[in-house]
């Protein structure tokens, strides 16, 4: 039985997909620590959440920790 068109293109694309792959391998990335900024943003947001309760919104308070850092950037 003839293979279809379609199950030669799909082994075709596998074939082409383990050949691209093959040439590089990827190096081992190591996770960066995470910056002042990161932390400042993960602090701020979980004690709004404790503060604000049911009442949280993530825009808003995304929103107002943006401003509090470029406050503290500030000064």
């Amino acid at each position: 039985m003839e293979e279809s068109r379609l199950d030669r293109l799909e082994k075709e694309l596998s074939e082409l997909k383990t050949k691209m792959g093959s040439d590089k391998p990827k190096k081992e990335k190591k996770p960066r620590a995470p910056s002042d900024y990161n932390t400042f943003l993960k602090n701020f947001i979980a004690e709004q959440k404790t503060k604000l309760g049911a009442n949280y919104d993530h825009k808003t308070v995304f929103k107002a920790a943006a401003e509090a850092w470029s406050k503290k950037k500030q000064s």
